[in-house]
């Protein structure tokens, strides 16, 4: 597999995994990594789901810091 490939499914799985945090943060919904059923691959849902927590948090500091992002509230 080309790196390049390598770097846009790494990319997809970050967007995927902050879309899934946003929704976590605004709703309060969350994927159920219970029905898997399998320690270690739940293991690794838990931490990807926490990857994008961090990422989502990341980007909305990095948001609230930049002078190109303003709140409006409605």
């Amino acid at each position: 597999m080309a790196i390049g490939k390598v770097v846009h499914v790494a990319f997809d799985l970050t967007l995927a995994a902050g879309f899934l945090a946003a929704i976590k943060k605004n709703t309060g919904i969350t994927p159920d990594i219970s029905v898997i059923g399998q320690p270690d691959v739940e293991y690794y849902a838990y931490k990807y789901l926490d990857y994008g927590d961090y990422v989502y948090d990341k980007s909305v500091d990095f948001m609230r810091k930049s002078q190109f992002f303003v709140k409006n509230l409605f």
